[in-house]
């Protein structure tokens, strides 16, 4: 599992401050004397002395850890640094916010109530740094609970950066019909794609899955006003325990009803969170019972759904329908396990998520041999 915070030692000022992190091997003169970059040299294997103009800090690190391009946001007084983007991965997010306003029944980031706007500036100060044309996420919590911060961020950073491209994850509770103008403007700076749950076809059960009443009804009503601005939208559903046999009637639903999503990603739950508190509900092992996810690719054939599978090992999924299996699982919280050993199949697949255990196996995992 990779280390997304790192201890770190100041002799500089108590406020927070961004830096983007360059090895003084490298040094170019382009480069050279960038007041937005901290050089540093290695003087032993666990640790990087870095030289900006806040002052002098030492980073603790692990041997083989590259943060060279780094982008990182430092916290004096609390000794750490938090790597926002890592320039040798395709997975960099920022967590918005920790609030939500859904209680998901197996969420893996349960909500806490903690206010960190004041990161807010620090968020926006650091895009500017990332590397040219970077994706990023952008994941809470609910980042759309700061609405107006978020996009105030976005269309800052656009007007330096267009370059940047997003990928926001919400619950599409919180669109309004007087938002359609602004995200239409952002929407010509910059590239967003929008991750929205959909878990069911009715209220009834979609609103038990996130303990939302009402949040049916409101998703679906925001995901036209959403489709309106031009915005490609990546419809996500969640494999669980309470929505697994419906998941060919959900199929159906899309295609008749919201036919205007750029891609509907199928995706196995991930083991932590609030999932492992309601284990007997959520867990469904579709290596015993393939058939409701296999019909629901079969239909999404048939009435040209573009379909993904998120999360899912390849060994996990019939042979035929391994086309869709993405590698999906953030690299830092991405394991193989001992089955996996000799699989040929192993470098184009998505493996599985750190904290996966024997509590949550699946009956079907075993190498690819042909």
């Amino acid at each position: 599992m990779i280390n997304l915070q790192l201890k770190a030692s100041f002799n500089t000022s108590n406020e927070p401050f961004v830096v983007r992190l360059f090895d003084n091997r490298r040094l170019n003169e382009q480069l050279e004397n960038d007041p937005s970059n901290a050089y540093f040299t290695s003087i032993k294997n666990d640790e990087l002395i870095c030289t900006s103009q806040f002052g002098k800090f030492t980073i603790y690190i692990n041997e083989g850890i590259n943060l060279h391009n780094d982008v990182v946001i430092c916290y004096p007084t609390k000794g750490i640094i938090d790597r926002f983007f890592r320039s040798d991965s395709r997975h960099n997010t920022i967590l918005f916010t920790e609030k939500c306003d859904e209680r998901c029944v197996m969420c893996s980031q349960p909500p806490k109530e903690i206010d960190n706007t004041w990161r807010f500036p620090l968020f926006e100060e650091a895009l500017l740094l990332v590397k040219e044309n970077s994706v990023i996420g952008i994941s809470g919590g609910e980042p759309t609970l700061y609405k107006k911060q978020l996009l105030d961020m976005i269309e800052a950073v656009s007007h330096k950066r267009p370059d940047i491209s997003y990928h926001i994850l919400s619950n599409c509770q919180h669109l309004v019909k007087e938002d359609i103008q602004r995200l239409e403007t952002i929407q010509k700076k910059t590239t967003i794609t929008w991750g929205i749950p959909l878990y069911a076809t009715s209220s009834e059960q979609h609103d038990l899955i996130v303990g939302k009443p009402g949040a049916f009804n409101r998703l679906i009503d925001n995901l036209f006003i959403l489709a309106s601005t031009g915005a490609t939208i990546e419809l996500r559903t969640v494999l669980t325990g309470l929505n697994a046999v419906e998941l060919p009637k959900l199929a159906m639903f899309i295609s008749n009803h919201i036919p205007f999503i750029s891609i509907w990603a199928i995706m196995a739950m991930e083991p932590i969170g609030f999932a492992k508190a309601n284990r007997e509900k959520v867990f469904f092992d579709h290596t015993i019972f393939p058939h409701p996810l296999n019909s629901a690719l079969d239909i999404c054939e048939i009435r040209n759904v573009n379909v993904t599978l998120y999360n899912f090992p390849r060994c996990t999924i019939a042979e035929k329908n391994r086309k869709y299996c993405a590698q999906s699982i953030s690299d830092w919280k991405n394991k193989f396990i001992p089955e996996c050993n000799g699989c040929i199949e192993k470098n184009s697949c998505s493996g599985f998520f750190e904290w996966y255990n024997k509590k949550w196996s699946w009956e079907g995992i075993q190498k690819i041999t042909n």
